[in-house]
This record gives C-alpha cells, sequence and structure tokens, in this order.
C-alpha cells in the first residue's frame, strides 16, 4: 500500500496519507490535506458555541428558553420537544 508523510502547516507534526485517501480525493477532485486530522477538526468544530448560553424567545411559542446561539441571530430556535416531534 502506497502512502505519503506531510507535514501539518499548522502545528507542524507529521501524518500520513494512504493510498486510499488518495484516491478519495482524485474521485472528488480536491488536493491532498495539508493540516493534520487534529488540526482540521479543530477548523470543523471552530464556530461551535459551548460556552455561552442566551435567554431568547422560541420562534415556535413565544416561551423564553435558554439556547447557544445568541438573540440577534436570524437562526429559528424551537424548544426541544417541539424540534424533536412533528410539530
Amino acid at each position: 500500500m502506497n502512502f505519503e508523510i506531510k507535514n501539518c502547516q499548522n502545528c507542524k507534526t507529521n501524518f500520513e496519507i494512504v493510498g486510499e485517501d488518495f484516491e478519495f480525493y482524485d474521485k472528488i477532485k480536491v488536493p491532498p490535506p495539508t493540516f493534520c486530522p487534529e488540526c482540521r477538526m479543530k477548523r470543523r468544530f471552530m464556530w461551535r458555541n459551548e460556552r455561552f448560553l442566551y435567554k431568547r424567545k422560541s420562534d415556535f411559542s413565544g416561551q423564553m428558553i435558554f439556547s447557544g446561539i445568541f438573540p440577534q441571530s436570524p437562526v429559528k430556535i424551537y424548544e426541544r420537544d417541539i424540534w424533536v416531534s412533528d410539530k
């Protein structure tokens, strides 16, 4: 099996890309990664808010609920019970 060892542009650690990965990158027509898997994961999860809660109204019932989305955001927010139901 062929593989290539690359150096992460972000944390400077070495990581390995195996031949099957190269086939996948060719299939979707993207270049091989230049960041290691851990740095790529950090970049994907960077937008998540897990530190702050905001009190805002549900867009379904108008009831005040806690949310990780700030109140001025255009994203619609629903109570958990409404979100998992068919309403």
